[in-house]
C-alpha cells in the first residue's frame, strides 16, 4: 500500500482496521469487487466536502498485494479541502465514538435496574418466618377440612393473610392436598383477584372511567405517580402501597377520584395526597 511505502511503520493490520473502522461510520462505502479486489468509494456524507469520485480504495483479497489507489479529478481541489476533510473526518468518529459508549452504558444500566426490580419482586419471606406460616397455612387448611375441592376458598383465605399468594404456601398447600403444583398456579393465574407477586399493605385505586377521564384523572394518576415514584401496576419499595388503575370505582360525581383501602379521595392536590399517604402505617 502507499501507506505502507511511505511510512513502513505501519503494518497491514492498521490499514485493515482504518478502512473498517471508515466503513463503519459511513466514510467510505464498498462498491463492488473488480480483479479479485474490493472497491470503496467515498459515501454520500463527505462527497460535498472532498468532491464526488476523489478517492477510491481497491482492495486485494490477499493481503500481500493489496493497493491504495488514489485518483483525482480535481488535485487541487483535494489539498485545499484536506484540513477541513480531516478535521471533520476526526469530529464525527470522536462523536460516534462517544455516543456508542453512552449507549452501552445506558444499556447496562438499564439490565442492571431490570434485575433489581426482578430481585424486589421474587424476594421471598426469610426462613424462620415460612416456618412461622407453615403453621398458619395448616390452621386455613385445616378450617377447610383438608379437601382439595376447597382450595379457591384456601387460596382466598391465605391471600387476606398475606396480601397475596407466596410461592413456599402454595408449595406446601400442593404437598398438603396432593394437588400439583402446576394446577393450583392455573387456578391463581385465572383469577384476577388473586396476586401472584408481592403487594402493598395498603391498595390505591384510581378511576379511569369516562367521567373520571374527562375531569382530569390523567392529572390526578400523573401527581400520584410523582409523589410514590411508581407507575400503575407496581409496588413501592416498603411494601406500603401497591398502585393501580380501574375502568369505574361507582361514584362518578366524585371524579376524578382515587380509593385508597376502603376510603374515596375526590381529586385531592399534590399535597393532600402526601398528607393522605401519611395517614396510613
Amino acid at each position: 500500500m502507499l501507506s505502507c511505502r511511505k511510512n513502513i511503520g505501519i503494518g497491514f493490520a492498521t490499514i485493515y482496521r482504518t478502512i473498517g473502522l471508515f466503513e463503519k461510520i459511513g466514510l467510505i462505502t464498498k462498491t463492488g469487487f473488480e480483479n479479485n479486489k474490493a472497491k470503496y468509494r467515498l459515501s454520500e456524507k463527505i462527497k460535498g466536502t472532498l468532491g464526488e469520485d476523489n478517492l477510491i480504495l481497491a482492495l486485494s483479497n490477499n493481503k500481500r498485494d493489496t493497493e491504495s489507489i488514489y485518483r483525482s479529478k480535481n488535485k487541487s481541489l483535494i489539498n485545499n479541502s484536506s484540513y477541513s476533510a480531516g478535521h471533520s473526518i476526526k469530529n464525527e468518529y470522536k462523536s460516534h465514538d462517544d455516543t456508542e459508549k453512552i449507549n452501552k452504558i445506558q444499556t447496562q444500566l438499564n439490565e442492571w435496574i431490570n434485575d433489581i426490580n426482578k430481585i424486589k419482586r421474587e424476594k421471598e419471606i426469610m426462613l424462620e418466618d415460612v416456618i412461622e406460616d407453615i403453621g398458619s397455612i395448616d390452621k386455613i387448611i385445616q378450617c377447610h377440612d383438608s379437601r382439595k375441592n376447597n382450595l379457591i376458598q384456601i387460596l382466598l383465605d391465605i391471600q387476606k393473610e398475606y396480601n397475596w399468594l407466596p410461592k413456599h404456601a402454595l408449595l406446601y398447600i400442593g404437598s398438603k392436598l396432593d394437588i400439583p403444583l402446576t394446577n393450583i398456579y392455573s387456578i391463581a393465574s385465572f383469577y384476577k383477584y388473586f396476586n401472584l407477586e408481592p403487594r402493598g399493605k395498603y391498595s390505591i385505586l384510581v378511576c379511569m372511567g369516562t367521567a373520571c377521564h374527562i375531569r382530569g384523572s390523567m392529572n390526578l394518576l400523573q401527581r400520584i405517580v410523582n409523589v410514590l415514584g411508581v407507575k400503575p401496576g407496581d409496588t413501592t419499595t416498603d411494601y406500603k402501597f401497591t398502585l393501580d388503575t380501574v375502568n369505574c370505582l361507582g361514584c362518578c360525581a366524585l371524579g376524578p377520584v382515587m380509593m385508597v383501602g376502603s376510603k374515596y379521595y375526590s381529586n385531592p392536590s399534590t399535597g393532600e395526597i402526601k398528607k393522605i399517604f401519611g395517614e396510613f402505617n
